[in-house]
């Protein structure tokens, strides 16, 4: 028996409020073990997302990877979502635990950024805890505002933007525009981060097609409109978690944007430039990536022709839930 998209979505809404009251009395341990037991429902449950992982998995690559090894890693990919969906509830309850767990690598490039006083433009994508990454950078004393687009689950939508509000997170959805842009640009103003979760899929109309694992995608142009605009730096900010369960935010230089040939040529050679850090993240660590759920991630994700030249490493995509490199 399936259940349907409705039913997943009450059955999910509903444990996540049940989860987020639990994780205020419930010790660590007892929580991992719960998990732990609700895994083969969670399994059984969404078989539809374990295809689609495997799917997408296989586009990328192909037969670099044993065939038997895609099923097992499609559930390291959903246990991985369901310990990050943990954390995010136990910690943003206990806040000083969470940041003897977090290291922020190369700190001084978002300080010495936020200098010039007109904000942060940050690229990040559905990587790792990514909304933890959010709860640290408040806890640590910044203002972080979040670009989101409307979700279709709106019961899923309004606990999330609850939960933001609880932790100091301000959520500007993309509609309506004018809405959009004057709480954007006004979060510049202040010195503030604004960030893109550049992994996500767009139209033609709002983005321009870059390649993204030897697959073409439609990445939106906001972080380079914004930039164009207010000339606030562009750092690519991402959140990982290594094998000991502690989380690090990787804070690159700001971003060099290039300005050698027309404004189209520009625009889609900056945001290829930033969608190739992103790949470079994902790649490093594939299992705590989001987007392997996604239905149409990659253009030609109707057919399932891998990537040409597009290699595993068997160390990083390893037996591990939470694969470090380097």
């Amino acid at each position: 028996m399936r259940f349907s998209r409705s039913l997943q979505s009450r059955l999910m809404n509903g444990a996540l409020k049940f989860l987020e009251w639990t994780m205020r009395i419930m010790p660590r341990c007892m929580i991992d073990l719960f998990l732990e037991a609700v895994f083969p429902i969670v399994c059984y449950s969404t078989k539809g997302l374990n295809q689609i992982c495997i799917r997408n998995l296989e586009m990328v690559y192909g037969k670099s990877l044993d065939p038997k090894k895609y099923e097992p890693k499609a559930r390291q990919c959903i246990k991985s979502i369901g310990y990050a969906m943990m954390d995010l509830l136990y910690y943003v309850e206990r806040p000083d635990e969470l940041l003897k767990i977090v290291d922020l690598e190369y700190e001084d490039n978002l300080k010495k950024a936020l200098e010039s006083g007109r904000g942060v433009i940050a690229v990040s994508a559905h990587l790792g805890n990514f909304p933890l990454m959010f709860v640290s950078l408040v806890q640590k004393g910044y203002k972080v505002n979040v670009i989101i687009r409307g979700m279709r689950d709106e019961n899923f939508s309004k606990f999330i933007c609850q939960l933001c509000d609880k932790w100091g997170i301000k959520m500007i959805q993309t509609s309506p525009g004018k809405k959009f842009l004057k709480e954007s640009l006004g979060a510049l103003k202040r010195n503030e981060l604004l960030f893109f979760l550049l992994d996500e899929t767009v139209t033609r109309k709002n983005g321009v097609e870059v390649k993204f694992f030897n697959h073409q995608v439609i990445r939106a142009t906001g972080p380079i409109l914004f930039f164009k605009r207010t000339s606030s730096p562009i750092l690519p900010v991402f959140i990982v978690q290594d094998k000991q369960k502690h989380f690090k935010i990787f804070i690159e230089k700001p971003f060099k944007l290039l300005e050698a040939g027309s404004a189209q040529e520009n625009m889609e050679k900056n945001i290829a430039g930033l969608s190739d850090i992103v790949e470079r993240y994902v790649a490093q660590y594939p299992l705590q990536w989001g987007g392997w759920f996604n239905r149409r991630w990659a253009l030609d994700a109707g057919n399932h022709s891998p990537s040409s030249d597009f290699k595993v490493d068997s160390n990083v995509l390893g037996s591990k839930g939470f694969p470090m490199a380097g």
